[in-house]
């Protein structure tokens, strides 16, 4: 990546965190040369510098940590909108789509869905199948029942 994208990247208020990544990782905003029109004066020393870049570097990550998880719950909220209808009861047989196919490192005709498995819980659009010794959850989506 080039200087000048890099720093574009990194000045750049992300919508997710509200916040540039350079002020997550330095604790300030930057300042790029342009855009001082005076000379900056030094308002701290060491002890006090310290300190308060420490509070502010927390509350900067805290307030962006809250807002992550509130992203990722909408998102979670509208992917649940559009799952199907869960049919699928406890101790039932399931086929599980083969995240390879979609990786392009299988065969055109080799098999999407893997399987059988069964169904040890229902929790809501997510399912725990027992796959071999261990359990996995899977969402819903992702199975489909077999016959």
């Amino acid at each position: 990546m080039d200087p000048v994208r890099g720093l574009c990247y990194n000045t750049t208020v992300h919508t997710t965190t509200a916040y540039t990544p350079f002020e997550l990782v330095y604790g300030f905003k930057s300042e790029v040369p342009s855009a001082l029109r005076e000379t900056p004066s030094v308002q701290y020393n060491y002890d006090n510098y310290l300190t308060e870049l420490k509070g502010r570097l927390q509350s900067a990550h805290e307030i962006a940590r809250q807002k992550l998880i509130i992203s990722k719950e909408k998102s979670k909220k509208y992917y649940d909108k559009c799952s199907e209808k869960c049919e699928i009861q406890v101790g039932q047989k399931i086929l599980l789509f083969d995240e390879t196919v979609r990786r392009g490192r299988s065969k055109k005709l080799s098999p999407q869905y893997i399987g059988p498995y069964e169904v040890l819980a229902v929790d809501g659009v997510n399912l725990t199948i027992r796959k071999g010794r261990t359990t996995q959850k899977v969402h819903v989506n992702r199975v489909r029942p077999f016959y």
